[in-house]
């Protein structure tokens, strides 16, 4: 029997072909969404935290493309075959800073979450077969930044320790002073800039001038502020591309660092202080990278345990400088570079 509405069923079939079509494809990018390639020009995040910003400019890079935008999917590393490549592993340790450096065989750990996160850190060094620190870095000496540190100098060899010039009146921080002492680990307090030669670049640990050194500070309620002032922040150059680690600095470390900077001098990322936390001297560092003339601000990471401890403030700053936002609640967050083009990816 000759059918009589020919041209609507050929729409409607054309119209489930496209239907079809369009749900493989959602399919296939939600199976993809662990890991987004996001090379330098392009901000796209991993969907994972809840946070993805649109595309811009074009990837030229090898990979599996998702057809949506300019997301990649790496098929193998991307930098397999690089001359030399920085890995840097933001840790899921809550409210804490855990930060895993890998500058090809040179290893940087910048801070060591708390006393039970020694488990995490284990996990993490054991997963690359570390059993040297090249360099460790404690910003500052809140538990949330000290907790795993002696059991580290004692199961780990350890090349040397930076740490701020004051003196903590707690167990925690006496029991790491008197580890590093019996193992006759190289301790240097900083009270001026250290250069730290790392593969393909450097890096510049700054301290604070804002108080005189060798201070003693008691708990945490009468000496907070002063205390994450002391943070020491950590530039990182590795070829082309920067970083920057600011501990736990508050508005007054913040602008003395930002006084520092050259007129139109960026970062590709920075790890941003206080665990989602947010004041004007934060807010105005942002819209100064995000403003740089020669390097464009493209990732923020937060160190924190939930969502609900990030200020609104500093989402909007974020978005403001035009950068991506992760946040380690989500899991361990993964950026790596080859000094020009960068990855990013998070989960445990």
């Amino acid at each position: 029997m000759r059918d009589p509405y020919p041209k609507n069923n050929r729409r409607i079939g054309r119209f489930l072909l496209i239907l079809l079509a369009f749900s493989l494809l959602m399919a296939a990018t939600t199976a993809c969404s662990d890991e987004v390639w996001d090379p330098k020009g392009t901000l796209i995040l991993n969907e994972g935290n809840g946070t993805r910003e649109p595309s811009q400019g074009n990837l030229e890079l090898p990979g599996e493309t998702t057809g949506i935008g300019s997301i990649v999917i790496p098929s193998t590393d991307p930098f397999e075959s690089a001359a030399h490549v920085l890995r840097v592993d933001f840790l899921n340790v809550g409210n804490a800073d855990a930060i895993l450096l890998r500058a090809d065989s040179t290893v940087i750990l910048v801070d060591t979450g708390e006393t039970d996160d020694i488990g995490k850190l284990r996990d993490a060094l054991g997963k690359y077969g570390i059993r040297r620190i090249d360099h460790l870095i404690i910003t500052h000496f809140d538990n949330d930044h000290i907790g795993t540190a002696a059991q580290l100098l004692r199961e780990f060899e350890i090349g040397a320790v930076y740490m701020p010039d004051y003196v903590r009146d707690s167990r925690l921080y006496r029991t790491m002073v008197e580890t590093l002492t019996v193992l006759e680990v190289p301790t240097h307090r900083l009270t001026r800039s250290l250069t730290l030669e790392i593969p393909n670049g450097r890096m510049v640990i700054q301290p604070t001038s804002l108080y005189e050194p060798g201070l003693t500070l008691g708990s945490d309620a009468s000496h907070a502020l002063e205390e994450n002032n002391y943070s020491l922040v950590t530039a990182v150059n590795f070829g082309d591309v920067r970083l920057l680690l600011t501990g736990d600095a508050e508005r007054e470390r913040i602008e003395e660092f930002t006084a520092t900077l050259a007129e139109g001098e960026g970062f590709d990322l920075i790890k941003t202080p206080h665990h989602g936390g947010y004041d004007k001297g934060l807010g105005d560092l942002l819209r100064t990278l995000g403003n740089a003339t020669g390097q464009k601000l493209r990732y923020c990471v937060v160190s924190v345990g939930d969502a609900s401890l990030v200020d609104a403030s500093l989402v909007t700053a974020m978005r403001a400088a035009g950068a991506g936002a992760y946040y380690t609640y989500g899991g361990d967050i993964r950026f790596a570079t080859d000094g020009a083009t960068m990855t990013m990816e998070q989960g445990n």
